[in-house]
């Protein structure tokens, strides 16, 4: 059987070779692969599902021009395959620094602004993972080298999608799941007061065998206050700053999760939890 590159090009846009993963590599490389960043997604960003692989290839000339993924899920990822020592140049993941998108509420007149501060750049160095807000406009800087595929940066690329609860450990779904309802209900009653936001974070849940929660990790967060909404306090006061509004969000989630406990069992259980805002 012979395999063939797609040529993917919309011009000004995207220039590259790319082909579904699941075509390239063998069934059990590929499950390998799936399940080890399913794992991650799970377990890091409470995601409960990934889109297909995509395996792309840039050669000379190669590049993604600035874009955002909106509707494919909260987290979006790159995986390099690329030879260490690789003889091109160019082919960073090139992310715009949050900070952009409200430029005017940090301008400092007395400063300059040059590419380092509006972009990050990530280099496509073999087995390094980048996971990133798919809403922030990133694309892929142009590749200048060969022009043959076995000397191209080579990624893995997909998304993070459906989150969802995860847990590991000695309690089982359904002493999970019911304690988990009543206090995401409580959680959710209270949230629908606070201001409006855009976004998701993932905590993680330590539960210990007694039933209590020991410690709360913050794993992920993209929540933005959405701009130009109307943001009132609990007791109606103005809230002004979205850094405010923002606090007054997180600190539901933690006395919410305060009063949360389990059933008691044999051992440790860890629990991940994603809080999704639309």
């Amino acid at each position: 059987e012979r395999f063939v590159w797609d040529y993917w090009n919309v011009p000004d846009q995207y220039n590259l070779l790319r082909t579904p993963a699941k075509r390239y590599f063998s069934d059990q490389d590929y499950r390998g692969l799936e399940d080890a960043l399913l794992g991650y997604g799970q377990r890091e960003l409470g995601c409960s599902r990934m889109t297909p692989l995509w395996l792309s290839c840039y050669v000379d000339g190669c590049y993604q021009g600035f874009h955002a993924d909106n509707p494919h899920g909260p987290w979006a990822f790159v995986l390099s395959l690329t030879e260490e020592g690789h003889a091109f140049e160019g082919g960073e993941t090139t992310i715009m620094k949050p900070r952009i998108l409200e430029y005017w509420r940090t301008y400092d007149p007395a400063k300059g602004c040059e590419s380092g501060d509006i972009f990050d750049k990530v280099s496509p160095d073999f087995n390094k993972l980048i996971v990133f807000d798919p809403r922030l406009p990133h694309g892929v800087s142009a590749v200048r080298g060969s022009q043959d595929p076995r000397e191209g940066r080579l990624v893995l690329h997909g998304w993070f999608a459906d989150p969802r609860p995860f847990f590991d450990g000695a309690l089982d779904a359904d002493a999970v799941q019911e304690p988990l309802a009543e206090c995401m209900e409580s959680i959710s009653a209270e949230l629908q007061q606070m201001p409006p936001a855009t976004g998701m974070l993932a905590i993680r849940l330590h539960v210990l065998k007694d039933g209590s929660v020991e410690s709360i990790d913050w794993l992920s967060d993209t929540l933005v206050p959405i701009p130009g909404a109307p943001v009132l306090a609990l007791d109606g006061a103005s809230v002004e700053p979205p850094e405010d509004a923002r606090q007054l969000i997180l600190e539901v989630i933690v006395e919410g999760i305060a009063n949360l406990s389990f059933p008691k069992s044999s051992g440790d259980t860890e629990v991940t939890l994603p809080f999704v805002f639309e």
